[in-house]
C-alpha cells in the first residue's frame, strides 16, 4: 500500500530509472538533445497552470467509462472530491499516480467521506481499458472536447514533434484521444463540499504530482477546519 511519500518516491524511482535508460538507448545523442529542448519549451510555455486555492471549482458533467455520467456538484453533496487530471494511459507516470490511490479509496471514504474522480482527454474505450487493467476503484471520466480541462486552467497542445518521439515508445497520444494532441497539465485538486478548491498541485513538469500522503494531509486539514467551524472555534 502506498500511503506515504517514501513509498511513493521509491516506486517512482523504480519505474523512472529503467524507463529513462530505455529512452537513452533508443534515441541518438542528437534526438536526446532535441527531446530535452522540446520538454523545456513545453514547461516554459505554461509556467503557472491551474486554478488556485480559494477559487470556486467549475461544475461539470462528464461521461465515465461505465457509461453513466458524473456531475461534480452532485458528488460534492456526498463529501469532498479529490479531482485528478491525467494525461492518458500512455503515460507511465499517470498510471503509477492513479494506481497509488487504489488502496486509499476506502480510507478516504470512511475517514473523510471523500472520493476520487479522475479526468483525461482519452477515448472512452482507452480509459476503460486502463480502469480494467489497473483495477481502478474510483470514477474515471472523459473530457472529449477539453471543456473541463480548459475551465481548470490546464489545457495545452502537445508539440507534434514531441508526439512523434513518444510514438517511438508506443505512446499513442493522438490515437488515444481521437486524433487530438490537446492534453491537461497533470493536476490534483481537493475540493470541499461548498465547491471551493482547498488544495492544489499542477505542474508542467509531468513527473511532479500531489502524492498520496499530501492528499491525505489536505483531507486532514479539511476535516479539522470542518470540526473547528462546527465547534465555533473561529467565531
Amino acid at each position: 500500500m502506498t500511503t506515504n511519500n517514501d513509498d511513493y518516491d521509491k516506486a517512482f524511482t523504480a519505474m523512472m530509472d529503467p524507463m529513462m535508460a530505455a529512452v537513452k538507448d533508443a534515441l541518438s545523442e542528437e534526438e536526446m538533445t532535441r527531446f530535452g529542448e522540446l520538454n523545456d519549451e513545453a514547461k516554459a510555455s505554461f509556467p503557472d497552470p491551474g486554478l488556485k486555492v480559494g477559487t470556486k471549482a467549475p461544475d461539470f458533467t462528464l461521461p465515465n467509462v461505465l457509461g453513466s455520467t458524473v456531475t461534480l456538484s452532485d458528488e460534492l453533496k456526498q463529501g469532498p472530491v479529490i479531482l485528478i487530471f491525467y494525461r492518458g494511459s500512455w503515460c507511465p507516470v499517470c498510471n503509477m499516480h492513479l494506481k497509488a490511490f487504489k488502496d486509499l479509496v476506502s480510507t478516504y471514504k470512511e475517514k473523510y467521506n471523500a472520493q476520487i474522480i479522475a479526468i483525461s482527454p482519452q477515448l472512452t474505450e482507452v480509459a476503460k481499458k486502463l480502469v480494467e487493467d489497473a483495477e481502478l476503484n474510483f470514477k474515471v471520466c472523459n473530457d472529449m472536447d477539453d471543456t473541463v480541462i480548459k475551465a481548470y486552467g490546464l489545457l495545452f497542445s502537445l508539440d507534434s514533434e514531441l508526439a512523434e518521439v513518444y510514438k517511438k515508445f508506443d505512446m499513442q497520444v493522438s490515437d488515444d484521444a481521437g486524433g487530438r494532441l490537446s492534453l491537461p497539465v497533470p493536476a490534483t485538486f481537493i475540493i470541499d463540499q461548498q465547491g471551493t478548491i482547498r488544495a492544489t498541485q499542477a505542474d508542467a513538469v509531468y513527473a511532479n504530482r500531489m502524492k498520496p500522503a499530501e492528499v491525505t494531509e489536505g483531507l486532514e486539514l479539511l476535516k479539522k477546519d470542518s470540526v473547528d467551524a462546527t465547534c465555533g472555534c473561529f467565531s
